[in-house]
């Protein structure tokens, strides 16, 4: 009967502290140690005493679930568990639109094949077409792309 009993709390247990380590072996192993006590009682006592320890502990467990649950919501220490900020951002800004395509500018950087190139004052993320583009060399935007400029050297 200790057994009996020790199992049943053993899951209970577990079952508490998957809330804190999910993943679901806890969980696994919770619901091995009430077949096996519900095994045990079965042997010892037969069978409307097993299934009376599989169908009761079930019930129990899910009632501390709910319990534990809202508890959890209630509490300090849930808080702590429970994130409730927000997480900002944004995408990257387009490198810039169609009006780029055939302007010149030069190379700032070496590109073999990306780097960054000066157009109008500005400057721009961009990609050789033809794979190398020394510092310093004129340039002539091919296309634009979501964010970065695609360019040819002038030769």
């Amino acid at each position: 009967m200790t057994l009996i009993v020790a199992l049943i709390v053993i899951a209970l247990v577990l079952f508490f502290l998957e809330i804190f380590l999910p993943g679901g072996i806890l969980a696994v192993v919770g619901a091995g140690c009430l077949l096996g006590a519900s095994y045990l009682t079965y042997e010892e006592y037969g069978v409307v005493a097993g299934a009376g320890v599989l169908v009761g502990s079930g019930v129990v467990s899910l009632v501390f679930f709910f319990l534990e649950l809202q508890l959890l919501k209630s509490t300090r220490f849930g808080g702590f568990l429970r994130s409730e900020g927000s997480i900002q951002g944004g995408s990257n800004a387009p490198a810039g639109d169609d009006s780029l395509v055939g302007k010149q500018g030069t190379a700032l950087t070496t590109m073999a094949p990306s780097g960054r190139v000066r157009i109008d004052g500005r400057n721009y993320e961009a990609a050789a077409q033809g794979g190398y583009v020394a510092k310093g060399t004129s340039i002539e935007v091919v296309r634009v792309e979501s964010f970065k400029l695609i360019i040819k050297p002038l030769s």
